[in-house]
C-alpha cells in the first residue's frame, strides 16, 4: 500500500493540508452511552453562566438562505439558529419537542400536534397554526419544489382545530411521522413571507444581523424568543453569533486555536488529534449515521447503468482500509453500499461487504471492459472527501479503473451546473442523520426521488418504501427494511465508505453546546462564555 500512502499524502498537500496519519486501533465497543461525551462537560472549578460575548463559528459559505431549501451544512446550521420547528431531533435521534409541546395519534393516520401558544417571530407577531399549516403547505407544494415534497406526500389534510392545536390527516398510517416532522427543513416560517431566501422574519433564538455572502453572517438575539436560560431570562445567553465563511478546514483549525473562532465542526482525524492535544480546546463527539456516499449515474447512457460496473467498483471498494487511512477509530464500515447504518439498531442489516477484486474485474470484463475503463470523480473540497477520493482511486487502480479526480468548491457542487451532484456521473455527497432510515429512500433512492443524484430506478425498491412508510407492525417493518438494504447491496447505485462519529471543537472557555446525532443542526442558543 506504500504507492497509495504517497499519492494520498501528496493530493493533501496539495489542497493545502498537512497530513500525518498514524495506525489507530479499532473501538471494540460502541455504547449508547458514548453519546454523553456531544455535551461540553462543565469544568471542576465553579463555573457561573456568563450572559453577552460574540460567539464565532467557522463553515463553508452559504449556497440557500431559503431554510426549506437547505442544501449544505452550512445552510442547515444557520437555519436551525433562525427558525424552530414543531420537534427536534435530539443528540440521541429522538423527536423532542421544540413548538409543539406533545403529539398523539391513535391510528397512525390522524397526528394532533398540541403547539405552544407564548411564542413569537422576530417581528413580534405570534407564531400561530396558520404559520405552521402555511409552512407545511409550502414544504409539500409540488409547484414550489422544495426537496421534501415526496417525504410529505402522504399528507391529505392539515388543519387547526383551535389555536393550540394542529392535525395532520395522513393517506396511511406512519408510525414515525413525529420524526418525519422534525426533518431539518421542516421549520416554521411566517405566512407573511413571499421570499424565505431573502426575507427573514425569525422563528427562532437568533436574527439576522448582516449577511456578506463572501465573507460572513451574522445573527443576533430574536427579543421575542419564548425559551427561558437557566438564569429566568430569554435564551440565547450570548448577544452575537458569528458565521465566518472559509472552505479551508485546517485555515479554521488554526483559527480556532487562536481564539479568532470559537466553534469548527466536521473534524477530521488529524485535527482531532491536534485538538485533543490543546489544552486551550475541547472536543466533543456523538455517535452518528451521518455518512458519505459515493453516488455512480444509473441512467441509460451512463457508464454505471450496467449493475455489472456497479458490482464491480463495489467489489474493489476496501472500506476498513478507507477508515484506517482516513477517519482511523472514527468510523464504522455498516454494510457497506446503503444509507442505513448501526445507529438505527433494528432496522439496520449486518452483512460487512467483502472486497473481491478478481470477482470484479470479470465482471468489468463481462460488462465489455476487459481492459478497464476511466471515469472522472467529483469530489467537493471539504471535510473527509478529498481524502477518500484518493484511497479510492488507488482501489480502482487495481481493476483496471482509471478514476481522475476533479475536486471543485462546495458551492459548486451543490450549484446547477455541469459538475453538480446531481448531474455528474461519480461524486461523493456528504449526508447528515435522518431519524428515520426511510427519509432517505425517500429523498435520494426512489424513482422520483428529489435527490435522487445517481439517477437510479427499481420499481421493486420503489414499492418496499412505500410500504415500510406505512407498515404500523415494528416486526414487519424491520423485514420490509432489511429487504431494501439487500436490494441495495446487490444492485444499488451507491458505496458507502464509512459511517462516521462526528466531531466538533470549541475553545475552553465556551460551554453548554450540544452536539445532535448530525451536528449540522447544532444550536448555539444555550451556548455562554464561563465566568469563574
Amino acid at each position: 500500500m506504500k504507492k497509495a500512502v504517497v499519492l494520498f499524502i501528496a493530493l493533501l498537500l496539495l489542497l493545502g493540508f498537512q497530513t500525518a496519519f498514524a495506525g489507530s486501533k479499532e473501538k471494540t465497543a460502541r455504547k449508547e452511552s458514548e453519546s454523553t461525551s456531544a455535551e461540553t462537560k462543565t469544568p471542576s472549578k465553579t463555573v457561573e453562566t456568563k450572559r453577552g460575548g460574540v460567539l464565532k463559528v467557522g463553515i463553508q459559505p452559504l449556497n440557500n438562505l431559503d431554510p426549506h431549501f437547505a442544501t449544505s451544512i452550512s445552510d442547515i446550521l444557520v437555519s436551525q439558529q433562525l427558525y424552530d420547528g414543531l420537534v427536534f431531533i435530539d443528540k440521541n435521534n429522538r423527536p423532542v419537542p421544540n413548538l409543539a409541546t406533545k403529539w398523539e395519534s391513535p391510528d397512525g393516520k390522524v397526528w394532533t400536534f398540541t403547539v405552544r401558544t407564548d411564542a413569537k417571530f422576530s417581528n413580534g407577531d405570534p407564531i400561530t397554526v396558520d404559520d405552521i399549516i402555511y409552512s407545511f403547505n409550502r414544504l409539500r407544494d409540488p409547484k414550489i419544489g422544495a426537496p421534501t415534497v415526496k417525504l410529505y406526500k402522504n399528507i391529505v389534510e392539515i388543519k387547526a382545530p383551535d389555536a393550540s392545536h394542529v392535525q395532520f390527516i395522513l393517506d396511511k398510517p406512519n408510525p414515525e411521522f413525529p420524526s418525519d416532522v422534525g426533518d431539518y427543513h421542516a421549520v416554521i416560517i411566517s405566512k407573511k413571507i413571499k421570499d424565505p431566501s431573502k426575507e427573514w422574519i425569525s422563528s427562532g433564538p437568533f436574527v439576522v444581523k448582516n449577511y456578506s455572502p463572501e465573507d460572513r453572517i451574522v445573527l443576533g438575539r430574536n427579543p421575542y424568543y419564548w425559551e427561558k436560560g437557566d438564569d429566568g431570562k430569554p435564551l440565547p445567553y450570548i448577544d452575537e453569533l458569528q458565521f465566518i465563511f472559509s472552505p479551508d478546514l485546517e485555515g479554521k483549525v488554526e483559527a480556532l486555536r487562536g481564539g479568532q473562532l470559537n466553534f469548527v465542526g466536521g473534524l477530521s482525524a488529524q485535527f482531532v488529534e491536534i485538538v485533543k492535544r490543546d489544552p486551550n480546546l475541547k472536543l466533543l463527539t456523538n455517535v452518528s449515521n451521518m455518512h458519505y456516499v459515493l453516488h455512480m449515474r444509473s441512467d441509460k447512457g451512463h457508464v454505471a447503468s450496467d449493475n455489472r460496473v456497479r458490482m464491480a467498483l463495489k467489489l474493489a471498494t476496501n472500506h476498513r482500509e478507507i477508515i484506517d487511512a482516513v477517519r482511523p477509530g472514527l468510523a464504522e464500515v455498516g454494510n457497506g453500499f446503503t444509507p442505513v447504518g448501526p445507529a438505527y439498531k433494528d432496522y439496520y442489516l449486518n452483512k460487512p461487504p467483502k472486497p473481491d477484486i478478481e470477482k470484479a474485474k470479470k465482471l468489468l470484463a463481462e460488462a465489455g471492459y476487459p481492459n478497464g475503463l476511466k471515469i472522472t470523480l467529483y469530489a467537493q473540497n471539504a471535510m473527509d472527501v478529498p481524502n477518500i477520493a484518493t484511497v479510492w482511486k488507488e482501489q480502482m487502480a487495481k481493476i483496471g479503473v482509471d478514476v481522475e479526480i476533479n475536486v471543485i468548491p462546495t458551492d459548486i457542487y451543490y450549484g446547477n451546473g455541469e459538475q453538480s451532484w446531481l448531474k455528474c456521473d461519480f461524486g461523493i455527497t456528504d449526508w447528515g442523520a435522518r431519524a428515520t432510515p426511510v427519509t432517505y429512500f425517500k429523498l435520494a433512492y426512489t424513482s422520483d426521488a428529489p435527490w435522487n443524484e445517481s439517477h437510479w430506478s427499481d420499481p421493486e425498491f420503489d414499492e418496499l418504501v412505500k410500504r415500510i412508510d406505512s407498515e404500523m407492525d415494528k416486526a414487519k417493518r424491520i423485514e420490509l427494511y432489511k429487504k431494501a438494504q439487500e436490494i441495495l447491496i446487490e444492485r444499488g447505485p451507491i458505496i458507502v465508505p464509512y459511517f462516521e462519529d462526528i466531531t466538533a471543537a470549541v475553545t475552553a472557555d465556551v460551554s453548554g453546546i450540544t452536539i445532535p446525532s448530525d451536528w449540522a443542526r447544532t444550536r448555539f442558543y444555550k451556548a455562554y462564555f464561563e465566568k469563574r
